[in-house]
């Protein structure tokens, strides 16, 4: 089920009034609907404005299409993740959102169509039928060590400290929790991380080993298939805040953002809103717009909040047949040895605004650069990387769609020049009552990070607030 795609119930904000919160968050990241959340429940008064589209999907021509891509780390199986989902109740909800569970990615190449089931007995079958005896071998080990990758960042994550660090004694500090990078494994499944790692995070490479070794293996291992991917994910924390009473706020117009001592004030919807804390889950360009004019303050937040992005994940749709696709095409697959990079495929049932279907709905994720590129050439180069693993596919599309700016945005911010970690702190330098919860806070851990973040700024939100926690009814 996608819950939501009708638009959400605005909150009536007539011009000249005026409201107060303990928290205001504004954007779509699923950092800032998790602090919401958790907010919420701890009893406090907060207002979510999405500062966008507020579903998992929209629609294009009587189709839905996924606001992001449907495929996302097991986040159960991620302890970075467990202590929000458990606070919030989610980890059921999150599973029974879910399409059941076949195995990990499919890997697809030239002349390799290599599923991967979870049982031992089937997936040994399928690499020998598939891979030359050495290649098989080297492959089976490098699934069996999948599980293993992620592990040393446990313990750092009981109590991650905010990245990057400052200062002499932080990075000290640092140096101490952060683990040690395992090895990781080589050949086809070496190949497979690399290629999943950007797809999973947002940081990747040397400032970020955790991306490959522990977002991208645990991903590449077994992917919650959400329909609506990360952006259903975030519509189901803003219906866990509004259940326990939150606002939400749509088409919210933000402006004006004023950073007072004891507060923050700003413009929603013609509306002066005025809050203990404000928890920013959106990008640099949303918080730009919003300090526009503004003082030394909030000049040094939008400042702070330039991280050089260098590559995005864009998405192609195509409605198609139910014939039109082979029947040994999995749910999610990922496409190595492409010129312009690895793509991450998604086969689930295409749904419509009104009726039933039949129809399958292909997304596909490649990573672009940041500058963006031309959707009809996406469009044509991501058919024709398609055409030798899905032959004659597009002799069935019924639509087709590029979408170079996802509602839930996905960018890859260019890696620090010494290797050193990168990212916004939850707690801003420029202002106490400016919290971070975006894709930017703990970049290479990506939904992981997020939610980490979320914890983070709610904890420090309760503080501000000067309210005492009260569980909400």
């Amino acid at each position: 089920m996608v819950m939501g795609f009708g638009k959400p119930a605005a909150l009536p904000a007539p011009s000249g009034t005026r409201r107060v919160y303990d928290a205001i968050v504004l954007g779509p990241d699923v950092g800032g609907a998790a602090a919401a959340a958790l907010l919420a429940r701890r009893g406090l008064r907060v207002l979510m404005a999405p500062l966008g589209l507020a579903a998992s999907a929209r629609e294009s021509d009587g189709w839905l299409l996924p606001a992001a891509h449907p495929m996302i780390p097991p986040l159960r199986q991620l302890s970075g993740a467990t202590g929000a989902l458990d606070e919030l109740g989610l980890g059921q909800d999150l599973q029974r959102q879910a399409a059941p569970t076949a195995g990990a990615f499919q890997l697809l190449g030239e002349k390799l169509r290599l599923s991967l089931p979870n049982e031992p007995t089937r997936r040994r079958s399928e690499l020998k039928r598939e891979l030359p005896d050495d290649e098989a071998a080297q492959t089976e080990s490098g699934l069996d060590t999948l599980e293993r990758l992620g592990r040393p960042w446990d313990p750092f994550l009981v109590t991650a400290p905010p990245l990057p660090a400052r200062g002499f004694f932080e990075r000290r500090r640092l140096r101490k929790m952060i683990p040690t990078p395992p090895e990781l494994p080589q050949g086809l499944i070496g190949e497979a991380l690399s290629a999943v790692a950007p797809f999973a995070a947002s940081l990747v490479g040397d400032s970020a080993p955790e991306a490959t070794a522990r977002l991208a293996s645990a991903l590449l291992r077994a992917p919650l298939r959400l329909w609506g991917g990360a952006a259903q994910f975030a519509e189901l924390l803003r219906k866990r805040a509004q259940e326990a009473g939150a606002d939400l706020l749509t088409d919210s117009g933000a402006r004006g953002l004023v950073l007072e001592r004891k507060g923050v004030m700003l413009q929603l919807g013609g509306a002066e809103i005025r809050g203990s804390s404000l928890i920013l889950a959106c990008d640099e360009a949303a918080l730009s717009a919003l300090c526009e004019g503004g003082g030394r303050s909030e000049r040094k937040l939008a400042e702070e909040a330039r991280i050089p992005v260098a590559r995005k994940v864009v998405l192609c749709h195509f409605v198609v047949r139910a014939e039109g696709l082979p029947l040994a095409l999995e749910e999610a697959a990922l496409l190595l040895g492409q010129p312009g990079g690895p793509l991450v495929i998604s086969a689930l049932p295409a749904r419509k605004a009104k009726g039933e279907t039949d129809d399958k709905l292909l997304t596909v994720a490649r990573v672009v650069p940041a500058a963006g590129v031309d959707g009809p050439a996406l469009l044509a180069e991501v058919r024709a990387a398609l055409e030798p693993v899905l032959p004659f596919f597009d002799r069935h599309i019924l639509l087709q769609q590029a979408d170079l700016t996802p509602p839930l945005a996905h960018p890859i911010f260019q890696p620090s020049e010494d290797g050193e970690p990168l990212g916004l702190r939850p707690l801003s330098d420029a202002h106490d009552r400016a919290l971070f919860a975006n894709v930017a806070v703990y970049p290479g851990f990506g939904l992981e990070g997020q939610l980490l973040a979320a914890r983070a700024c709610a904890d420090q939100a309760m503080v501000l607030s000067g309210r005492k926690q009260v569980a909400a009814v």
